[in-house]
């Protein structure tokens, strides 16, 4: 099943690039919930990544790591692209996300300010 025309699916991505990602998750958990085949693990790793800055927006930096690097895992089964989703950019800026928080974590720094990845869809 294709969920590029589920407004859900849409709404969930349109949060996610607002910033919105408590938001995101809430919308995108109802799809999870829903799915009983392969999308499970894909719609799982989405709600990981927007969960993992949610718990950033919260100065929660080590949920943010653990939630991205389990959500980057199940993602990176999908490919470059899946359900119309750019897979490629976002893993890679999710990871430079993980790449920042990591240094400061080790030096003993506090939490850098930076722009969180968007979402984009394929044409």
């Amino acid at each position: 099943m294709s969920y590029q025309n589920d407004p859900r699916f849409l709404k969930g991505i349109e949060e996610f690039n607002q910033g919105l990602f408590f938001e995101c998750h809430e919308t995108l958990e109802e799809i999870w919930l829903e799915e009983r085949g392969e999308d499970r693990l894909f719609f799982q790793g989405l709600i990981q990544i927007a969960a993992g800055y949610f718990k950033l927006q919260q100065g929660v930096p080590v949920g943010a790591v653990k939630l991205w690097r389990m959500g980057l895992e199940k993602l990176a089964l999908y490919g470059a692209s899946y359900e119309g989703i750019e897979l490629d950019s976002l893993n890679a800026s999710v990871r430079d996300s993980l790449s920042v928080l990591e240094a400061a974590q080790r030096q003993g720094s506090e939490v850098p300010a930076f722009e969180p990845p968007l979402i984009h869809i394929l044409c």
